[in-house]
């Protein structure tokens, strides 16, 4: 295991707030020992490039498996150059008639979707004299930071399609800024999206109801919010669910400027596929010294895709 993989690891398991004397002691000796390294590897470029691969790595097993996003959205890990297909067949008749009777024609026809490919990713360059002096520093700067913003823009590209699917003028949207978050408001909501939602024929198809904090703790003040649901929130910590839809709480999604982009005033109702979204391949990630400066460059971008094809499915509902 080399210095960076040590790093990286002792870096995901130290909490900031509370360590203990024996994981400060570990961590500082793990950091110490990557400063090093880098110093004495620092013109050899295939150590730099093998540090930007373990990077990757990282930051692609974060963005894949630690993200929330696939717990409320249908997201897919593909291959690299797959190209990702949405498929719905229709028009299937069964007709009803007597014993040995002649049984009408059908024809089934299809709707096809083609998910677009948009690539995401981050390019940012350091003083080379800063890097030799802190090595470890930066690159857990750059753990930390990448998948903060890998995850926060690619949640970003979720609410993104959805509020352009589910306009102010939508049939689907719905304009509760006067009364609020109510309990009819939200069961008409549920009641239209679960009537909305196409059979799959393997049962019952998921409902959630997603929001910030100040939008879905307004659930926990409804008359009936049952007492067993309450007792979940403080045994496991999750909001646990409402009339049988799974209740999400997002994270507060910012912007490098910290401004939120997913609306506190909006809660999102939906069921069965609304959309789908893709991840394609891994993270690709590169370094590189520029000729003329002493700054040393960290490229990093995977190619992601989305399309919403079922708003239908779902409610956008404005709280205030």
């Amino acid at each position: 295991m080399t210095a960076t993989t040590s790093m990286l690891k002792a870096r995901s398991g130290v909490n900031r707030f509370g360590r203990t004397p024996e994981k400060t002691e570990e961590y500082e000796r793990i950091k110490a020992a990557l400063n090093e390294e880098a110093r004495e590897n620092w013109n050899n470029e295939t150590w730099h490039r093998e540090q930007a691969a373990i990077l990757a790595q990282t930051l692609d097993y974060q963005v894949t498996f630690q993200s929330p996003f696939n717990s409320y959205l249908d997201v897919r890990n593909v291959a690299e150059f797959e190209k990702v297909y949405v498929s719905e067949r229709r028009g299937l008749k069964v007709f009803y008639t007597h014993r040995g009777g002649y049984i009408e024609e059908s024809q089934i026809s299809s709707e096809n979707w083609e998910l677009p490919r948009d690539t995401i990713g981050f390019h940012v360059s350091e003083f080379e004299d800063k890097l030799r002096a802190n090595f470890a520093d930066t690159l857990e700067s750059l753990a930390v930071l990448g998948q903060e913003r890998l995850d926060a823009e690619i949640n970003r590209r979720h609410f993104t399609l959805l509020q352009e699917a589910i306009p102010a003028a939508s049939p689907n949207y719905v304009n509760a800024a006067t009364t609020g978050l109510t309990p009819t408001v939200l069961n008409t909501a549920l009641r239209e999206v679960k009537d909305a939602i196409k059979p799959t024929g393997q049962g019952p198809v998921p409902v959630t109801i997603i929001g910030r904090a100040a939008a879905v703790d307004q659930i926990s003040d409804f008359p009936n919010f049952g007492n067993e649901t309450l007792e979940e929130i403080r045994t496991a910590g999750r909001l646990g669910n409402y009339r049988g839809a799974n209740i999400v709480q997002l994270i507060n999604y910012t912007d490098e400027d910290g401004v939120s982009f997913v609306p506190e005033n909006e809660v999102y109702v939906f069921g069965g596929t609304v959309g789908l979204f893709a991840l394609y391949g891994g993270l690709q990630a590169k370094t590189w010294v520029e000729n003329t400066v002493d700054y040393r460059h960290y490229r990093a971008r995977r190619d992601f895709g989305g399309l919403v094809h079922h708003p239908e499915q779902a409610r956008r509902i404005r709280i205030a």
